[in-house]
């Protein structure tokens, strides 16, 4: 029998040289949701390039897979044995710029270094090279583990992992439940996501046959894909709907579907059920950098706190805004007395490094802070320095 359960996505990223590695993290992943996921009602799902990602083509290899691949993952598990890949635009190779924007984003890194013997003979020296010069950048700024056999490393991956997740974060993710409206309806997850889209648009269903079958639409957003299955399994979610008396169409056989009363009803009763979702940018020129907030519920700003990594305060920015989407334009001296002020990876000839803004607001009538981890990084812009923070972090609060 089947069960509701939440669901965390976890990219395995690596060269292509840990090939016996990559799939011990997918069997001890696979061994997790065996022992855990019943009891725990969370299932984890190993994301990988070669199994998640689809052709595509207008932009950078990199990029396609950061959107395809990296955005939707919770947690990484970076690999590396005697190379450190292929470089991307921006960064060293493709596994580091995973990890760096993983890292970014607020979310949870691993990362093993092989520490295998090798013949020096089977080694690429530039490769080598610049693999050791990120691990000694991964010393100064976090763990790491090291491993000298596939044994090894799968029994060291299976203990870190059973730590993980039994962190508060992890352990107190709220239970999933079936949607069930007072009339008994039970709506699919696709038939959900378009009446939302619905009713955040001006409630209007677009469902008409062409060529390619039943096309559904609303606004500028088409829900079917062009093949007949897809076609097929609009026209039933449609018809679902109205039978369900969640749309109307006015006039039979226009096409034109409207979302009634009991689908606005279900809508909101989504809506009051979930989870605060704030999503978090540092936006803007060096001169004019802003911080932009989104969220599914308004929020009270009250003030936004310039940390160190070690959140030790050492600026307050005070706010007095309110909605949805809000930009509050970062005070300059706030974030420069933030460069200037020591820290444990503070250098006296470069400043950059790891920082952190507390977001702080009133949520229905309780205060709440969210942390986003960011990075100073001095810019120069006609011939004056500027101070520039780097970061942007999606937030989940019960």
């Amino acid at each position: 029998m089947g069960f509701q359960a939440n669901v965390l996505r976890v990219m395995i990223a690596s060269p292509g040289d840990v090939a016996e590695e990559r799939k011990a993290v997918t069997e001890e992943i696979y061994r997790w949701n065996d022992a855990n996921a019943l009891v725990r009602k969370l299932v984890l799902l190993p994301v990988k390039w070669e199994t998640h990602s689809t052709p595509q083509q207008g932009d950078h290899p990199q990029a396609i897979l950061n959107r395809q691949v990296l955005d939707d993952a919770d947690i990484l598990i970076a690999i590396f044995g005697t190379r450190i890949g292929t470089p991307t635009e921006e960064y060293v190779s493709g596994t580091v710029e995973e990890i760096k924007k993983h890292v970014a984003a607020g979310k949870t890194a691993k990362i093993y270094f092989s520490d295998v013997p090798l013949s020096p003979s089977s080694l690429d020296p530039k490769q080598y090279a610049l693999l050791q010069e990120f691990k000694k950048e991964c010393q100064a700024t976090g763990l790491y583990a090291t491993f000298s056999d596939v044994h090894q490393f799968r029994t060291d991956f299976s203990h870190h992992l059973d730590i993980e997740l039994n962190q508060p974060r992890y352990v107190w993710l709220l239970a999933p439940q079936l949607l069930t409206h007072a009339s008994a309806i039970e709506l699919s997850a696709d038939a959900i996501r378009l009446i939302r889209k619905a009713a955040s648009d001006n409630g209007t269903v677009i469902g008409r046959d062409v060529n390619e079958g039943f096309i559904v639409s609303v606004g500028r957003q088409q829900f079917t894909e062009p093949n007949p299955r897809s076609s097929a399994k609009w026209l039933a979610i449609v018809r679902e709907l109205v039978d369900r008396d969640v749309l109307d169409e006015g006039k039979p056989g226009s096409g034109i579907y409207q979302l009634t009363a009991l689908g606005y009803e279900i809508t909101d009763e989504i809506q009051s059920k979930e989870p605060t979702q704030i999503e978090l940018s540092i936006a803007g020129p060096p001169e004019g950098q802003y911080l932009e907030i989104k969220s599914n519920r308004v929020l009270r700003l009250d003030q936004l706190g310039f940390l160190t990594s070690s959140e030790a305060s050492v600026a307050i920015q005070t706010l007095s805004e309110e909605g949805k989407e809000i930009k509050v334009n970062l005070v300059h001296d706030r974030v420069t007395t933030l460069f200037n002020t020591p820290r444990h990876d503070w250098q006296p000839y470069d400043h950059a490094g790891p920082a952190k803004l507390k977001l702080s607001f009133q949520l229905n009538d309780q205060r709440k802070e969210v942390v986003l981890p960011v990075m100073l990084q001095p810019k120069i812009v006609n011939n004056t320095q500027w101070i520039t923070l780097i970061g942007s972090g999606n937030f989940q609060i019960p």
